[in-house]
């Protein structure tokens, strides 16, 4: 009997535990705008799924280490984005992006 139950226990402890999702985790996004409506903006992620998320009143934007604007945001633009807890819909908290430099032809 002791056996059986040393066993149990050896399988309970290594036996991979299912993962849950936990309050305070924070989803991110990151890929490529493909598309803006109005507050919606669609993306292609990096991992090649297609992503729609909304842009609040209370949604942040980051322009490298600068403050950003929702007008930054332009089809082709490389972002990440903080949608908080991944509830559907998505809201984006935070909206970061590097602009691409300009560069001029001599």
């Amino acid at each position: 009997m002791k056996h059986l139950l040393l066993a149990a226990l050896v399988l309970a402890v290594l036996a991979p535990a299912p993962t849950f999702a936990h309050p305070g985790h924070e989803h991110k996004l990151m890929g490529t705008i493909t598309a803006i409506d109005g507050s919606k903006v669609s993306m292609k992620t990096t991992e090649g799924k297609d992503s729609t998320f909304a842009v609040t009143p209370t949604t942040a934007f980051k322009r490298g280490k600068s403050k950003g604007a929702q007008s930054d945001l332009k089809v082709g633009l490389r972002v990440v984005v903080n949608v908080g807890d991944g509830a559907e819909p998505l809201k984006a908290k935070e909206v970061q992006y590097t602009v691409p430099a300009t560069t001029t032809k001599q």
